[in-house]
């Protein structure tokens, strides 16, 4: 938009006796046209809504003056009526031309501009090309409305809430700071004339960020009034104070997340004044008259019921208080703005809910655990664990720091979660399953020991031969869940906790991968126990398949068994059941489903963990505690000391780093042999990790640069340091497996590397 010449910012500021200007409007003179003189103006009010016929234009939409009047010069309080006594010219002015003067008034108008503001006035009101002192003349209507028939209490308050309406509106029309101060002005003035019969505190306070040079009016006038009544100051217009006053030091949080600010404040100011602060009535009062963009205007008395209030923005006690309090707020906020700032699109997610404080999650997060608590209160629910993140608006960025916080926030609901990444589990991916059980409401993880890390060996290993012709029977689910209410070292929530595992496993279970090593520490008895419970899962349904054969001989190996045992404890503990083919196992699993057949059932013959020997197993704790340490650690009680790469450029490279690296075009090969150092220098660099040899250290050294490989690069670099490529791959899982209980790498090609185990050793 363009301005007429001179700037409305430096307006004089005209001293004028309203009796006189009164007197002046409604002096009988000389009528333009020619035209008699009437013994009054007959000035009204367009409303919002009413069209006039003007000049052979019908303009709709109100919000003007019309009528004729007696003095129609800039001074003169009639400047903004439209009297269609003047000439009005057939073509209008270029708009975007100035009108040769700051002080405006409808006679002072040529005809061609007159043409002009009623063909914008006709229109939409939205022309961006017209001078900016059309839309000033457009506001001395406005103002006059306000701030003198408002002030007289002819306005009532739903004409109030149109011209706010209107006004909100016109502010964005043009950038100009003197038009958008005036707007915002005449706004903050009709929030005070529509509330003269009551005080400013007692309404709803206003929103937004500073904009101009002081508190806006109708917010002091609130203060003043609260500290002249000794009323406590609500909290709403404490946080419109200290988000209107430039005079306070943001922080980023405040404009980032404006929402969240905004409940957090409340929430302080309310824990820290309760009702709300007491102001001090300090001696300095309040300017409270109007800054109107109309000369006429400028000298209206203030009304009496803004007169003698304290100025409360004169004094630095009540700012001081206001800006502490907006920082310790906005300080609370801090690692959701900055998760806000890496990540712009995960505004409503619950991986940015997650930074928050719980009492600062939105209302739709609490209900989605309300009614996920309701569900589960029922029955245990199995899902993936993608399917659990969208119905919490995920945006695909869980972390396991992250993981915890949400299933600590659900178990504080009474909703636990199998695996729980508190007692160790890896972070699942969207396609694992989960299982969610009800359990006794608390923040706290379920207490475990070597008893239970045992327990949950067995239900897996079960799970695995149960589902190892593709599907588990209900008897095969029946025997597992019987066999752990038989155990008497475990507690109600152990318990629960190991019946909801074992759903999970028979819905996906997990690699036999880092089993062995889990295996090897027990004593031969207690892998006889499980071998033979095993044996009684598969045979819990009368059949025991070609295919849960094969897998039980497997985890005979495992257990250090030989594997021709197995065929004598089938008859034991199956009463014979021959071994079937998958044919005979599919129609024993459609027998199992007819109807009489579907209540789960105790073992014919009962089997029952020895607990004489649970007993020796903690007996001889100190003898074998060390072997359990290093198979079972506890990653959320820090057991084990993560060591430390010492490799500079690996440990300074942040998980986004890592991202950035994935992202980039891949490295020539001999790029990367120019880069990296050969085994012998990296040896001689740092030292072994994982207990890996120097070559598989260097190797995994390697792999943690980088978020994802492709086969061949890796390739090229296990051949630079010696190694086969799929014994490398499987050594480094190994270790890792060993130490996190999750492997390093997943995927063929590429070969994505697991962020949260590369952090751990960056760590």
């Amino acid at each position: 938009m363009t301005s007429s010449p001179g700037s409305y910012d430096d307006e004089p500021l005209v001293s004028m006796n309203m009796a006189g200007a009164t007197a002046d409007a409604y002096r009988i003179g000389s009528a333009p046209g020619g035209a008699r003189p009437a013994a009054r103006s007959s000035a009204r009010w367009v409303a919002a809504g009413e069209t006039v016929d003007f000049h052979g234009e019908s303009i709709s939409g109100g919000f003007f003056y019309t009528g004729d009047v007696l003095r129609s010069h800039a001074d003169s309080i009639e400047a903004c009526v439209l009297d269609a006594r003047f000439d009005i010219a057939r073509d209008g002015a270029d708009p975007a031309a100035g009108l040769g003067a700051v002080a405006l008034s409808y006679g002072g108008f040529t005809p061609e501009q007159r043409r002009t503001y009623l063909d914008w006035l006709a229109s939409d009101r939205k022309k961006s090309d017209i001078n900016t002192g059309y839309l000033f003349f457009y506001l001395y209507g406005l103002e006059r409305r306000v701030l003198v028939d408002g002030a007289a209490g002819k306005v009532s308050v739903d004409e109030f809430n149109a011209i706010a309406k209107e006004l909100r509106r016109l502010i964005n029309l043009d950038a100009n700071y003197g038009w958008q101060k005036h707007v915002r002005g005449l706004i903050d003035a009709l929030s005070l004339m529509a509330s003269r019969h009551t005080r400013m505190y007692l309404q709803s306070a206003p929103d937004g960020l500073a904009t101009g040079y002081q508190v806006p009016l109708n917010v002091r006038v609130a203060f003043g009034q609260a500290a002249l009544d000794q009323h406590p100051l609500p909290a709403d217009w404490a946080l419109a104070w200290v988000k209107l006053d430039p005079m306070m030091v943001r922080r980023t949080a405040v404009a980032r997340c404006p929402e969240e600010f905004d409940r957090v404040f409340m929430r302080q100011y309310r824990d820290r004044f309760g009702d709300g602060m007491m102001l001090p009535a300090n001696r300095t009062k309040l300017d409270a008259s109007p800054q109107p963009s109309f000369r006429a205007l400028k000298s209206m008395p203030v009304p009496g019921f803004l007169v003698g209030l304290p100025d409360i923005a004169a004094v630095n006690g009540t700012r001081n208080k206001l800006q502490l309090l907006m920082h310790e707020s906005a300080a609370a906020l801090d690692a959701y703005s900055r998760y806000l700032g890496r990540y712009p699109e995960a505004q409503g997610t619950l991986e940015a809910t997650l930074t928050l404080p719980p009492a600062l999650w939105p209302q739709a997060t609490h209900d989605a655990i309300d009614s996920l608590a309701a569900e589960i209160a029922r029955e245990t629910a199995v899902s993936t664990f993608g399917a659990l993140l969208e119905r919490f608006k995920s945006g695909g960025k869980m972390t396991r720091d992250k993981a915890v916080i949400f299933t600590t926030a659900l178990a504080e609901a009474g909703i636990a979660l199998e695996p729980d990444v508190r007692l160790g589990a890896r972070t699942p991916k969207p396609t694992d399953a989960v299982a969610l059980f009800a359990a006794a409401p608390s923040a706290n993880a379920l207490a475990i020991d070597e008893a239970y890390e045992v327990a949950t060996i067995i239900v897996d290993l079960a799970a695995t031969v149960a589902r190892a012709d593709g599907d588990a029977t209900q008897r095969e689910t029946a025997v597992i869940e019987w066999q752990i209410d038989q155990w008497p070292h475990l507690s109600d929530a152990q318990r629960a906790r190991l019946k909801a595992r074992n759903l999970a496993q028979l819905a996906q279970p997990t690699a036999s991968a880092g089993l062995k090593k889990k295996l090897e520490p027990l004593m031969p008895d207690v892998k006889a126990t499980i071998a033979s419970f095993l044996v009684h899962t598969a045979s819990a349904d009368g059949v025991v398949s070609r295919d849960e054969v094969r897998l039980l001989e497997k985890v005979y190996r495992m257990l250090g068994i030989d594997p021709q045992r197995l065929y004598t404890d089938l008859h034991q503990h199956a009463s014979g059941a021959p071994v079937a083919s998958a044919g005979a196992k599919r129609a024993a699993k459609k027998h199992a489903g007819e109807p009489g057949e579907q209540r789960a059932v105790a073992p014919k013959h009962e089997f029952v963990l020895d607990a004489t020997r649970i007993a020796a197993l903690k007996e001889e704790t100190a003898r074998v505690s060390s072997m359990l340490a290093d198979v079972f650690v506890e990653e959320t009680h820090g057991a084990v000391k993560e060591p430390h790469i010492e490799n500079e450029a690996v440990q300074a490279r942040t998980v986004e780093e890592q991202d950035m690296l994935a992202e980039e075009p891949v490295a020539e090969t001999h790029k990367m042999d120019e880069t990296e150092p050969s085994s012998s220098q990296t040896a001689e660099a740092t030292g072994p990790l994982l207990g890996l040899d120097d070559a598989h250290s260097s190797f995994l050294r390697l792999l943690v640069t980088r978020a994802t490989w492709t086969r061949a690069e890796l390739a090229d670099a296990a051949s630079h340091l010696e190694l086969m490529l799929d014994g490398a791959i499987e050594q480094v899982n190994e270790a890792s497996l060993d130490r996190w209980d999750e492997p390093l790498t997943d995927g063929d090609d590429p070969v994505e590397i697991n962020q949260e185990v590369a952090q751990r050793l960056a760590a």
